[in-house]
């Protein structure tokens, strides 16, 4: 079982070295995340989707993180949900927080405790990774989502601000299994979305510490277009299962 004391160990480690995480697939390799396995690379989506980099979550993308928020006010998009914590409002400070977290709990937990979140504009069928999720065997994936919603809302606006930025605080945010990137790339029926919900309307959401729960947020290298997926109303794929 994970639990504070154990993360709060590790945060400690953490945030006194550095450190790296993968994340999504290797477009050269095609390795999954947290596995040896080499999986053959989706070719024939790559005009739907787009299977994210792996990368090093170092102070080089701390400083993207910074071109995210440090922004003039007038590009900041506008909120139109219900007031926000301040311990999730999107500054450096919270975003670094929460990544550390994640950090910490994915390494004592692993994936398990984890799950991929995509966000939609509720007027599309498109489904845009946004980054992951960790909590701590205590806090419910719906509880981890809704405490963290406002931060990772707007991490989706800015991060696809023609699809989104004018729709903050309208986003939905639907949750994936953690590392499961390929089998939504392939359009594997077995991955089922599920539609999240805000903290207002989830039950012991604002009770949950922030350093129970993590987010680390998707970012993008140069001429990177973005991992994204077509889905129905019922979080299933829209399009045929991709055979390989």
């Amino acid at each position: 079982m994970i639990n504070c004391n154990s993360i709060m160990m590790l945060l400690a480690i953490i945030c006194s070295q550095s450190y790296a995480f993968t994340i999504g697939q290797s477009r050269k390799t095609g390795t999954a995340i947290g596995t040896d396995t080499v999986n053959p690379n989706p070719k024939s989506i790559t005009s739907r989707l787009f299977p994210v980099h792996r990368r090093k979550i170092t102070s080089s993308l701390y400083d993207k993180w910074d071109d995210l928020v440090d922004e003039d006010q007038d590009e900041t998009p506008e909120w139109r949900g219900p007031p926000i914590p301040k311990d999730m409002k999107y500054n450096e400070f919270n975003l670094k927080r929460q990544y550390n977290n994640f950090v910490a709990i994915r390494t004592a937990g692993g994936p398990e405790m984890t799950n991929d979140i995509f966000a939609r504009d509720p007027g599309t069928d498109v489904f845009w990774f946004a980054g992951k999720v960790s909590r701590i065997s205590d806090v419910s994936l719906a509880k981890v989502v809704a405490r963290q919603y406002p931060l990772i809302e707007e991490h989706s606006a800015r991060l696809r601000p023609l699809e989104l930025f004018d729709k903050n605080g309208l986003l939905e945010l639907w949750a994936a299994p953690g590392d499961s990137e390929l089998d939504v790339a392939y359009n594997r029926p077995a991955v089922r979305f599920v539609k999240m919900a805000r903290a207002e309307e989830t039950e012991g959401a604002d009770e949950v510490k922030n350093r129970e729960i993590g987010f680390q947020g998707e970012i993008y290298e140069a001429g990177e277009e973005g991992f994204r997926t077509q889905r129905t109303e019922d979080g299933l794929p829209s399009n045929p299962e991709i055979d390989v």
